[in-house]
């Protein structure tokens, strides 16, 4: 992960004036955490749209039974 322009230029200053630099530090490292967990929340959701995917061509296949009724059922109450 690459650092963000706005972060590094204020780490820049901050370093050349030798105040706040521990605080852009953290600042820094917690911009860094942020943007890799956005990057896994994105992963799972296409991990769910790939499995509801999955789910209704297993529905559409079945077309009846149990199985189709607990799928249909779990599908509606995800839904917002």
């Amino acid at each position: 992960m690459s650092d963000t322009p706005r972060m590094d230029s204020a780490l820049r200053k901050a370093q050349e004036d030798c105040t706040e630099s521990y605080l852009l530090t953290e600042g820094l490292k917690l911009e860094r955490e942020l943007n890799a967990a956005n990057e896994r929340i994105s992963k799972l959701y296409d991990y769910v749209a790939a499995l509801e995917t999955g789910g209704d061509l297993m529905a559409n296949e079945l077309s009846f039974g149990y199985d189709v009724d607990l799928w249909n059922k779990a599908r509606g109450e995800a839904k917002p």
